[in-house]
């Protein structure tokens, strides 16, 4: 793993530099040299080996997440086959040679065209030079726009795919029958190892926080924007990374809700009958001696039977907690705390900081 990512980020990046060297726009002779360019440091120094190395990350924690529907017999045994049949197509499309091939060929003929139109600096940078509202590409250039930029776009649109795989996957898994129970403690119908999913994904997320972080900065270092000016674009973002992670649990949401209802009734019913019989033989008729009533099963089992009342009446509709949620945007939000140094001065925000603590 160590040495493919070396590898593909030495592809990438290092050409960039020894071109820009040859040129002479490594460190100045433009606006943006090629090493003082933010952007570039966050898409193939940062980026890119996060996007590697989280192959083996979120591949290692999703399929324990996965044996977790077997191991605690969620899935009913007669649904097995159809559950192992949605798991073998998608690791069949998670490994297809013909999608990778066919993203290879997508980021190669369109990934150029799409990154100078929407991305590029317009100002003399070391990859391109700009001459009455047309940019010409250095020879780093041409690399970035044909070898560096499609390398990025393929690894990133294979994530992509890989998600809207487990998009698919959880799809499947949420219609068949499940065993969920609604006492059980994680209060989401023992679905709460699902919550775990989302952190398997945050390396994505961060990856691509990082860029547009990079891509912000560049634009504030050549003057060319400020940080509030893409607030809003941060925020979009954001709430766009999340959600696609967040979004397949909600295919949990109706099963969850009927275990919930169906348990409501059955425990209503069983709460009320055994209150019945402990009224009955505790609080009718003559007071029990003092000695009988200490230590009694039926004071503990009524304990026990509010105990579990609460944990049923706190079930969640969704197979996470708020907490999830608010870790999950902390992590992605977090490539974006620098850009706030471009606003407000340290000291001045460190002050304020203080003040609110205070």
């Amino acid at each position: 793993m160590l040495r493919r990512v070396l590898v593909i980020t030495a592809l990438a990046w290092l050409p960039l530099l020894a071109l820009s060297l040859v040129e002479g726009h490594a460190v100045g002779g433009v606006a943006v040299p090629f090493l003082a360019d933010v952007e570039a440091y966050a898409r193939f120094l940062i980026a890119i080996p996060i996007l590697l190395v989280a192959e083996l990350v979120v591949h290692q924690r999703l399929w324990r997440i996965v044996d977790e529907f077997r191991e605690r017999d969620i899935v009913a045994l007669s649904s097995r086959p159809r559950f192992d049949e949605a798991l073998a197509a998608a690791m069949r499309l998670r490994n297809s040679t013909i999608v990778e091939v066919a993203l290879l060929i997508l980021v190669f003929v369109l990934g150029p065209v799409l990154w100078k139109n929407g991305l590029a600096l317009h100002v003399d940078t070391w990859y391109a030079r700009v001459d009455a509202g047309r940019s010409e590409l250095t020879g780093a250039g041409v690399w970035l726009a044909h070898a560096s930029i499609p390398i990025f776009q393929f690894l990133l649109l294979r994530w992509y795919f890989r998600l809207a795989i487990w998009w698919r996957f959880l799809w499947q898994v949420s219609r068949l029958p499940l065993d969920l129970k609604a006492l059980h403690p994680d209060r989401a119908g023992g679905l709460g190892f699902l919550g775990d999913s989302v952190f398997a994904f945050a390396p994505l997320l961060v990856a691509q926080s990082v860029l547009l972080s990079g891509i912000v900065f560049s634009r504030v270092l050549t003057g060319t924007g400020t940080a509030t000016e893409f607030q809003g674009e941060i925020a979009l973002l954001v709430t766009f990374l999340v959600a696609q992670i967040i979004g397949p649990l909600l295919f949990f949401t109706s099963g969850l809700g009927q275990a919930r209802r169906r348990a409501m009734h059955e425990f209503g019913m069983l709460a009320t009958a055994y209150a019945r019989d402990f009224e009955r033989r505790w609080m009718q008729g003559a007071p029990p001696e003092a000695d009988v009533l200490l230590g009694s099963a039926d004071i503990q089992s009524l304990a026990d039977l509010a105990s579990s009342s609460d944990i049923l009446s706190g079930m969640r509709s969704v197979p996470f907690d708020w907490r999830t949620l608010f870790r999950l945007v902390v992590a992605t939000s977090a490539p974006f705390f620098p850009l706030v140094l471009t606003v407000i001065p340290f000291v001045e925000l460190v002050r304020r900081v203080l003040e609110m603590m205070m």
